[in-house]
C-alpha cells in the first residue's frame, strides 16, 4: 500500500519564469493529471495536489495566481501523495530556481504521515536547491 507524504508549497515566482514552469504548475493545479506539459515529470506531479489523505488534514488545493501590479506569479498549494520515488523532493528542487525571494526564506515543507512535525523547507543560498531541516516541537 505505501505511506503518504503531506506537501505544503507557499511562494512568489520570479519575474522571469519560463512560461513552460508556469503551465506545468497550472495543469498541476488544475488537477490533470494526464497533461501532456507532465510527461517528462515525475508520475505522480499530475495528483500532488489532487489528494489529500486520512492521516493529516483530508484537504487538498493548488492555486496559481498572477498579479498585474508585481507582474508575477504566486503559488500556494497543499496535497498528499504517496512519496514512492522522491516526487516532494524533485519538485522543491525543479522549483527553487524560481522562487522570488532570499536565501533562508520559507518555501513550504512536506511531512511523511507517521511524522509529528514537518521537514521544512528553505530557499538556499544559489536558488537553484531546497534546504530542509526537521520541524520543532513535539
Amino acid at each position: 500500500m505505501g505511506m503518504y507524504t503531506e506537501i505544503f508549497v507557499n511562494v512568489d515566482l520570479r519575474e522571469d519564469t519560463p512560461p513552460d514552469v508556469i503551465s506545468t504548475l497550472k495543469a498541476m493545479c488544475e488537477k490533470n493529471g494526464d497533461s501532456p506539459l507532465l510527461q517528462d515529470k515525475p508520475s505522480r506531479w499530475g495528483y500532488m495536489f489532487n489528494n489529500g489523505s486520512f492521516y493529516t488534514p483530508n484537504t487538498e488545493c493548488g492555486n496559481l495566481t498572477y498579479n498585474f501590479i508585481s507582474k508575477q506569479w504566486s503559488l500556494i498549494a497543499k496535497g498528499d501523495i504517496k512519496n514512492y520515488k522522491g516526487e516532494i523532493e524533485a519538485f522543491f528542487a525543479w522549483l527553487m530556481p524560481y522562487v522570488d525571494g532570499e536565501e533562508g526564506e520559507f518555501v513550504g515543507y512536506s511531512r511523511y504521515e507517521e511524522s509529528l512535525t514537518p521537514d521544512l523547507v528553505f530557499l538556499s543560498n544559489d536558488q537553484s536547491s531546497a534546504t530542509s531541516e526537521a520541524g520543532q516541537g513535539a
